[in-house]
């Protein structure tokens, strides 16, 4: 029922609108993550923590992510209808994101006490995670289908500019003369709550409530209301990951990053501490290459449509193991800036290319009455393969004896993993109720 009211700017009714609140929450959900995973880890190392101190705290940036497909029923099952089926929980989790961060400012010598560093830096992502969640499930409600596929490159890209934007414009607060984390801290969650404004402001379709007590109604249709019962939905999941191309991926999904988060905290630590990279110069190529992995991401896009997907994983998967088993026979050169640079470069490019890759192959085996819970427990595996990689950075590099093997032994393992994609994960020529596989792949 519809109410006569005053124009009311919506995101339902406004494509523009849609485009810039979406894309404005993946450069919310990138700037904590490229503050943290970018300068806040250089700065660590700077300071002289191990390897080891510093993956267990980067690793709390993934852990939540890991597990974040347990969210979706929650959004599903509960909400407030008369604000939208999904603004409400955006508000709330970028609300208790900026408080957690103020909350963290206010900690004196936060740099130097790691495990209450780790336990902020959890809390951050637990909400960030939800809002992710919430924002992918905001796309799949309003923007129709044919114009998913562009603005899920823009939102891709945004979470890129949003990392790049923390590593360096969050960042510099951080490393500037009389910065700190503190500092920083305020400037990320100023910058959190600017965003927030836009679902704060922009209503998801005409006639719902701005707020709780001003005055609207629910404007869902009887198919777009929160879920009565989960129970179906569990039994769906269930039946979809006990088919055999199922579970190979899930184990592609677990094993894919683990060689390249290593190697994140791995060689950041040695580049600062052993060749001599300054911080913040070396916090700034980290961030600036995002943006090979961006051009990256839309070249994947045309090569997963061009060779299939499972082809496209291989390549960009194979080449990156590569690039780290020659890089790590060049380490008589490591001290020249060009070398280091290319070969981030180069990485960022094929890192980019690969993700998008096996989102592509994750979706096609997707089975389509679960694809969204099926997807997001796909993206989760891939957030748990970070994680793994963060905590074995230390263990991996304490049983090697130099960081050249290191390099080399994750090329090997990551071609391993290449040839288990190659042998084991066979996509059918059609997905589930017989729609044709835009990947042409036996």
């Amino acid at each position: 029922m519809h109410s006569k009211q005053p124009f009311q700017p919506s995101l339902s009714s406004s494509a523009f609108l849609r485009i810039l609140t979406l894309c404005s929450l993946y450069v919310s959900q990138g700037l904590p993550q490229g503050f943290i995973h970018y300068a806040l880890k250089n700065h660590l190392a700077d300071q002289g923590f191990t390897t080891a101190d510093i993956g267990g705290v980067i690793a709390m940036i993934s852990l939540p992510w890991t597990v974040k497909f347990l969210w979706g029923p929650i959004v599903d099952r509960f909400g407030i209808a008369s604000m939208g089926k999904r603004r409400p929980w955006i508000i709330l989790s970028q609300a208790l994101t900026v408080v957690v961060l103020l909350i963290l400012a206010t900690v004196p010598g936060l740099d130097s006490n790691l495990r209450f560093l780790g336990l902020g830096i959890l809390s951050v992502n637990i909400w960030t995670s939800l809002q992710d969640v919430c924002t992918d499930s905001l796309a799949v409600d309003l923007v129709p289908e044919k114009q998913r596929g562009i603005l899920n490159g823009f939102m891709y890209g945004c979470s890129y500019l949003g990392s790049f934007l923390g590593g360096t414009l969050i960042g510099h607060f951080l490393f500037m003369e009389g910065g700190s984390i503190q500092r920083a801290l305020i400037v990320l969650s100023g910058c959190v709550f600017a965003i927030m404004l836009l679902p704060l402001l922009i209503r998801e379709r005409r006639g719902e409530k701005l707020l709780p007590w001003t005055s609207g109604a629910s404007q869902l249709k009887e198919e777009e209301q929160h879920a009565r019962s989960t129970a179906l939905l569990f039994r769906q999941i269930k039946r979809a990951f006990s088919r055999p191309i199922a579970l190979t991926a899930a184990l592609l999904a677990v094993g894919a990053h683990i060689g390249n988060s290593a190697l994140n905290i791995i060689a950041s630590r040695h580049f600062i501490t052993e060749v001599g990279w300054d911080k913040k110069a070396y916090t700034l190529l980290e961030s600036s290459v995002t943006f090979f992995s961006l051009g990256g991401a839309f070249i994947g896009g045309f090569v997963a449509s061009l060779l299939g997907a499972k082809r496209s994983v291989v390549l960009s998967g194979s080449l990156i193991a590569l690039v780290w088993i020659l890089f790590s026979r060049l380490e008589s050169h490591w001290s020249e800036e060009w070398l280091v640079k290319t070969n981030m470069s180069v990485l960022a490019a094929l890192l980019g290319l690969f993700s998008v890759s096996m989102f592509t192959l994750f979706m096609n085996v997707s089975e389509r009455r679960v694809a969204a819970s099926q997807f997001t427990a796909y993206m989760a595996m891939l957030n748990l393969s970070i994680f793994l990689g963060n905590k074995f950075a230390g263990p991996l590099e304490d049983s090697l004896p130099s960081v050249p093997a290191v390099y080399l032994a994750c090329g090997l393992f990551h071609l391993g993993v290449m040839a288990f994609v190659l042998l084991a994960i066979k996509p059918p020529q059609k997905l589930p109720d017989s729609s044709p596989s835009p990947t042409g792949e036996s």
